[in-house]
């Protein structure tokens, strides 16, 4: 035995000296389940256990609840605006009014227009980690509908391998279907969600990836299905729960403000009057104990820094959902103008990149490309440069803006950009969410336009009080 813990001890130094770092585990301290071994097979067979998990934190649970109202708000806001590209005014014109007519009536069911249809991929984008909406043609009106499908919906058994064959033999991993080149040409999906009431029993049915838009975010190259941006920090949430929980507990249970009698040198009779059962506290109460007896209540002096641990694990939770936790947890006492201004900042990068990278690349670009297609295939516009010029049938979505946190500070500092020709009205605008043809339109129309431009000068021009915010 002890040339056997040897030889093994000798192994794990040769193994450790070879690699030269501890990461690798030479040195004992990682756990061997401690590793991403096959990160597309491991999150294909834990994205669904995973998103259901958090679909019932986000139901049950305050700070994720909160994490995911406040995130899903500030990527959709009130629904985009959109600015066709084409050169000509009257196409562009007539662009406009298609995409406005399907903003009001985009969904399927006739429940809400685009934007409440975004929150609800959205909020699918940060529980199941995925969101499927199916475009689908209205063949009486030749108009586009939109139906959100659950993950569950696209068959995640479906798995069939090509074994490097091609032709009649396609790849399909987890619902998805793929071309000998990687292309995702279809999906499987079931007819009914599988949790819905008298669900559908009958397969999944393939459908062509031209008619699904898939919002999901690929962490891994290859990887066909998404995982919930808030796993990381799921567990995390549920300990913070618990230990909310017991603290609840705790502090009931010191508010009973139970005493506790202890006798002794041991010669204390139980009778009718010292029965311990027949002692009981009242407010403003008076008692007189037996000789040889001592009162104590339960200590709570370990309660003075829970608040502490809890808050500390709360920031943990906001940190890896990309959340200032000021905003998700509404705690605003100890936030000043910059450290504000800072966490927003971070928090403002990331919705935008969601906003474009998924929102608009994956579903807003391929709804808007049938929708043109739509309105030159049903003759209501004339598109004589459609195939010669299809650059100019695309669009560009303008999300609604941030409301400045200071907002004279940030005109003047639009001016003053402006005036420096670092930026332009058209970029200042479309921060905001505007589309500047619009804000000029406007401009034209209103007879003060002049006057207001008058008084705002006067107003830039003037200093701000030595006690303004800072």
């Amino acid at each position: 035995m002890n040339i056997l813990r040897r030889t093994k001890n000798a192994l794990r130094a040769a193994v450790r000296s070879f690699s030269g770092y501890d990461i690798t585990g030479g040195s004992g301290r990682w756990p061997s389940s401690y590793a991403l071994h096959a990160p597309i097979s491991q999150q294909l067979a834990a994205s669904r256990l995973a998103s259901r998990k958090i679909a019932h934190q986000s139901e049950n649970n305050a700070l994720v609840a909160s994490i995911i109202q406040h995130s899903v708000t500030a990527i959709v806001g009130d629904g985009p605006t959109v600015r066709p590209a084409h050169p000509d005014p009257e196409i562009a014109a007539q662009l406009q009014a298609a995409w406005n007519v399907f903003y009001t009536k985009s969904d399927i069911e006739g429940t809400m227009s685009l934007g409440g249809y975004l929150s609800r991929v959205a909020r699918g984008f940060y529980v199941d980690g995925e969101s499927f909406t199916q475009l689908v043609v209205d063949p009486n009106t030749m108009r586009l509908q939109l139906r959100l499908l659950t993950a569950d919906q696209v068959d995640s058994s479906k798995t069939l391998p090509s074994l490097g064959m091609t032709g009649d033999m396609p790849m399909i991993v987890a619902g998805v279907e793929f071309d000998a080149d990687g292309r995702r040409v279809a999906f499987w999906v079931f007819r009914t969600p599988p949790d819905a009431p008298f669900a559908s029993v009958a397969p999944a049915v393939r459908v062509s990836a031209l008619d699904i838009c898939h919002v999901f975010e690929p962490r891994f190259p290859g990887v066909p299905r998404g995982m919930s941006p808030l796993a990381p920090i799921a567990g995390l949430a549920l300990q913070l729960d618990e230990a909310v929980d017991a603290s609840i507990v705790k502090l009931k249970t010191t508010a009973l403000v139970t005493m506790l009698l202890r006798d002794l040198d041991g010669a204390m009779p139980f009778d009718e009057t010292t029965n311990p059962n027949a002692l009981f506290l009242e407010p403003g109460a008076v008692m007189r104990l037996p000789p040889g007896t001592e009162a104590s209540f339960p200590p709570i002096s370990e309660m003075s820094t829970v608040a502490e641990v809890m808050s500390y694990i709360a920031r943990q939770i906001c940190a890896g959902a990309g959340v200032p936790y000021f905003l998700a947890a509404g705690d605003l006492a100890s936030v000043n103008f910059s450290a504000g201004k800072l966490g927003m900042a971070s928090f403002q990068r990331r919705v935008k990149a969601i906003q474009q990278n998924h929102i608009v690349a994956q579903l807003l670009n391929p709804i808007w490309d049938r929708i043109v297609l739509l309105e030159v295939l049903s003759g209501r516009m004339r598109a004589p440069d459609y195939e010669s010029n299809p650059e100019h049938y695309g669009a560009t979505f303008l999300f609604p803006g941030w409301p400045p946190i200071d907002e004279l500070k940030a005109a003047k500092a639009n001016t003053l950009n402006l005036a420096a020709k670092v930026k332009s009205r058209e970029e200042i605008i479309a921060e905001n969410g505007r589309d500047v043809a619009d804000v000029d339109a406007e401009i034209q129309n209103d007879p003060y336009a002049d006057d207001l431009s008058a008084s705002a000068t006067n107003i830039t021009n003037q200093n701000e009080p030595e006690n303004a915010n800072v």
